[in-house]
């Protein structure tokens, strides 16, 4: 069930129904992760590697037993190349604030995501040398 759906159907209740909430509660960041990493054929280990973190820490990251940084989470949206929509999910499931553009670091990772840049490039224009990839 979409979101939209959701928020519609409350709006029409008459009275609130927790048990359906926690039914149609979604998949969470480690669940969105892995459906992610599945549809791109991305291995964990890549992703980790690609975080620059110790392996342990990495899984507990990708599990949910840790939760990531905003800049870790990011990071995961520039290595799968994901867009805007799909990068600001990861971000609202992590509990992390959302990407605002009148931000430069954040304006950067917009720009990055939305001109599909490489990953590496990416990195060093956002957190780095600054320079336009």
């Amino acid at each position: 069930m979409r979101t939209r759906e959701l928020e519609a159907m409350i709006s029409d209740w008459e009275s609130f129904d927790e048990e359906f909430i926690r039914k149609n509660s979604g998949e969470g960041f480690p669940g969105m992760l892995d459906t992610l990493l599945e549809e791109k054929g991305v291995a964990k280990a890549d992703v980790i590697k690609a975080l620059n973190v110790d392996r342990n820490y990495g899984y507990q990251i990708l599990n949910g037993s840790r939760i990531p940084t905003r800049r870790q989470v990011i990071q995961i949206g520039l290595f799968l190349r994901l867009d805007v929509e799909q990068t600001q999910k990861m971000l609202t499931l992590a509990g992390r604030g959302a990407l605002y553009a009148r931000r430069p670091e954040d304006a950067r990772v917009l720009y990055c995501l939305e001109h599909d840049t490489d990953y590496e490039k990416a990195c060093n224009f956002i957190w780095n040398d600054k320079k336009a990839p």
